[in-house]
């Protein structure tokens, strides 16, 4: 017999829908309104009434007790009758609502009326649907008289629905865990340390333990994680969250889950986009009154999550927009929802591990214990330190002074003191444009909490129909700076900064690890972080989980002789000696297309260096073709310009990309797609303010600023770049590092053990002949 404890109010929720989506300060306003009208409105009970009975019921069905209970506002004794009475509070125009605007309020106390009727040997009883308007407290009642007969008809008809999803759930669960112990490998074959990592990710999983797994390009890391993730499932609906930071990673993912769905699995899996990539609206607003996705949401969501349910076993973002059009729902909120009855959830990092985007269902209130699989970890160091950072500029506060008198209540008061506050900060800035404190200025944060009030109170007026999304966006941006305050610690610093634009206030993090590992300890049962560049190890251990961890390094299958690995070393990319590095750059651009026409990719440290040579290429290359990646590039831009790489009438085809961009890593370029790439420059961030305090904190943390700030992270960019060239066993490519700091001894002992041929080749008519002949030896 399974048993299922549940509120009556969650279950007429759940089945018949109740109201519009809106955000977390609007729903605990209206609970705070709710609970004022319900007391206004109960004060007025004659002395025999009762207020907030308690009831419960157990309903048995099949295999099933349903425990049902509630609390009944209020119960009457008029006229020698009972009345059931169900009171809410409204913002809707009374004069616009009747019994079937909000079916689950009529649903709840039917449901009550019926638990009540059966207690008591009642063979009818009235109930009043009672609602507030809670601007003035005027007031709408709906008086109906029901027979047990109808009240038991309704009561069995909503626990059948109840149960019959419950039946659903139950059996997906059966079959899941059924295809899950008889599922195969996908391949025959395994790829060269493949079972090794799933053998690490199994023992990890079953260990409730943290790992880290280094496995090259082409080992098969996705299928290989999932496939082991799954097979070390042990609880009752226990879930698998994929992380990646990318769409191919996403890609990458669901293409993996429908092989497996072809070897027997049977899961259900939901990919999470971001809300604003998937909003239906021209420009997002979730205002119930612009949004027709949000108002009435939950009125209609069921239906299409049982839709979908049945019909689909990967929720991916095409599935979820067919069904959220079909529905009419909000596509954002549907794949949330979809997620509590997925066994497999595909999203960015900050779903997981952002202190306030993160999904409150999973990692605060503590009922799942998930297995998360970080797919490319080595972007999580930077990704986690921006989820704990936040900044303000002084033009956000200028450019809504112009319209603050226009609202009630005004906030221009705290507009203007804030504004006075950046400009003490201008003064102090005269004569430098950056300045690390060490402490929040508390003055600064006091009137930023008197200003959220207000801005809170705005928000709050229903009314407002203009200039909505700018007060919203401040109010976002000031909420973002004080929540991200009350974790400042020393592994934060306070930085305020000035250009030729504006004026910023950061609370910057340096480390995020105790918090992420905060994440992972109390809310994750096991976690794997894999990518093809995790060393030095103790560089991402110390600043992801404080230094927990096991580690495990595989080493690549792939023939060493398939990539050619060229030193370029006596030429310097150094900022002040970029403009005489160019003509070496084109000569050794021109001995490799010479060597072998076919496509080739040239990453570069900027978009400045890279315009510089793009422009001396154009006048000396002219059989050429050059395709150079632009700031901001849309996602149709950036599918157009993978799309060049397979244009079958391309002799010679020249990318220019910026290393550590949208097309430095996760891009797949098989065989003939990619013949070679050339590394300009060892990928160092540029030397900046904050850098610089980075690797100051890194000096005291570490003993090892430089290297943690500036080295470590460009030598990730260029052995992912490097990664473009060889991902299957049949590939053949170049790869060309130009930079004296290439050979250096501190560089040498980072590279992969795949590239210890590594020759350096300083003549251009020298790497002409030795592309040539390693292109001949095929």
């Amino acid at each position: 017999m399974k048993e299922i404890n549940v509120s009556i109010k969650e279950l007429v929720e759940f089945i018949y829908g109740s109201g519009s989506i809106t955000n977390l300060k609007a729903l605990k306003r209206r609970g705070q309104e709710g609970t004022l009208i319900h007391k206004f409105w109960q004060d007025k009970y004659k002395a025999d009434d009762e207020l907030e009975v308690f009831v419960s019921d157990a309903f048995k069905i099949k295999d099933f007790t349903i425990n049902l209970s509630g609390r009944i506002d209020g119960v009457l004794f008029r006229d020698n009758n009972y009345i059931i009475e169900e009171i809410k509070s409204t913002t809707i125009d009374l004069d616009n609502l009747d019994e079937t605007t909000t079916p689950s309020h009529l649903s709840q106390a039917k449901i009550y009326a019926y638990i009540f009727s059966k207690i008591n040997n009642l063979s009818g009883i009235d109930i009043w649907l009672t609602y507030i308007y809670v601007k003035d407290r005027t007031v709408k009642q709906f008086k109906n008289y029901y027979s047990i007969e109808e009240l038991t008809k309704f009561y069995n008809k909503t626990l059948n629905l109840f149960v019959d999803w419950q039946e659903k759930l139950i059996n997906h669960e059966k079959n899941r865990l059924s295809s899950i112990a008889g599922l195969n490998f996908p391949f025959k074959e395994y790829r060269f340390n493949q079972r090794r990592m799933m053998a690490v990710v199994y023992r990890n999983i079953i260990a409730k333990d943290i790992a880290y797994i280094e496995a090259p390009t082409g080992l098969g890391k996705t299928v290989a994680a999932i496939f082991s993730g799954l097979k070390a499932i042990h609880q009752p609906r226990q879930k698998v969250f994929y992380l990646t930071a990318k769409n191919d990673g996403k890609r990458t993912a669901l293409e993996t889950i429908k092989l497996l769905e072809k070897a027997g699995l049977k899961a259900k899996t939901v990919e999470i986009t971001a809300k604003d990539n998937v909003c239906f609206l021209e420009k997002r607003d979730c205002d119930p009154l612009v949004c027709p996705f949000a108002n009435g949401y939950y009125s209609r969501v069921f239906k299409a999550i049982e839709d979908v349910f049945v019909n689909e076993m990967i929720f991916s973002r095409r599935v979820i927009e067919k069904y959220a059009r079909k529905h009419e729902v909000c596509p954002f909120e549907l794949s949330l929802d979809l997620s509590n009855f997925s066994d497999i959830i595909i999203c960015d990092y900050n779903y997981v591990f952002d202190p306030i985007v993160h999904l409150i269902r999973y990692f605060e209130e503590n009922r799942y214990q998930p297995i998360i699989l970080v797919d490319e970890a080595h972007n999580l160091v930077s990704r986690s330190r921006d989820m704990y950072s936040a900044s303000i500029k002084k033009r956000m506060f200028s450019e809504f002074l112009e319209i603050a008198k226009f609202f009630k209540p005004n906030p221009t008061y705290q507009i203007k003191s804030i504004i006075k506050l950046f400009s003490e900060v201008e003064v102090e800035l005269e004569k430098v444009n950056f300045k690390r404190k060490y402490e929040i200025n508390p003055v600064l944060l006091e009137k930023l909490k008197t200003l959220l009030i207000k801005l809170d109170d705005i928000l709050s007026n229903e009314e407002i129909k203009f200039e909505k999304a700018e007060i919203q966006d401040l109010y976002f941006e000031v909420n973002r700076f004080l929540k991200i305050s009350e974790y400042y610690n020393k592994e934060f610093v306070y930085l305020l900064e000035k250009d030729k634009e504006d004026v910023y206030i950061s609370i910057k993090c340096l480390n995020a690890s105790g918090y992420i590992n905060n994440v992972i300890e109390d809310y994750i049962e096991s976690i794997v972080f894999f990518s093809a560049t995790l060393k030095p190890i103790d560089y991402y251990k110390n600043l992801l989980t404080n230094n927990l961890g096991q580690f495990v390094a595989l080493t690549s299958g792939f023939k060493q002789t398939n990539l050619l690995v060229l030193a370029v070393d006596d030429v310097s990319t150094r900022y002040n000696d970029r403009e005489a590095s160019i003509p070496r750059i084109i000569e050794t651009i021109s001995a490799m297309v010479k060597a072998k026409p076919g496509n080739y990719i040239v990453y570069f440290p900027s978009y400045r260096y890279m315009k510089r040579v793009q422009t001396k290429a154009f006048e000396t290359m002219k059989n050429v073709n050059f395709i150079t990646q632009t700031r901001a590039m849309k996602t149709s831009e950036r599918d157009s310009t993978m799309d060049l790489f397979k244009n079958p009438e391309a002799k010679t085809q020249v990318f220019m990309f910026v290393m550590g961009g949208i097309f430095g890593e996760s891009i797949d370029l098989i065989g003939e797609l990619l013949s070679g790439v050339l590394i300009v420059g060892v990928g160092l961030p540029g030397l900046s303010n904050y850098n610089n305090v980075l690797k100051s904190h890194y000096d005291i943390s570490f003993n090892n600023g430089f290297d943690y700030a500036y080295t470590y992270p460009g030598l990730n960019k260029v052995i992912q770049a490097v990664g473009r060239v060889i991902r299957t066993e049949e590939d053949r490519g170049i790869a060309i590092l130009l930079d004296d700091r290439f050979t250096m001894r501190k560089y040498l002992r980072l590279y992969p053990n795949s590239w210890s041929h590594l020759s350096v080749c300083n003549n251009p008519d020298d790497i002409y002949e030795m592309t040539k002949s390693f292109w001949e030896s095929e």
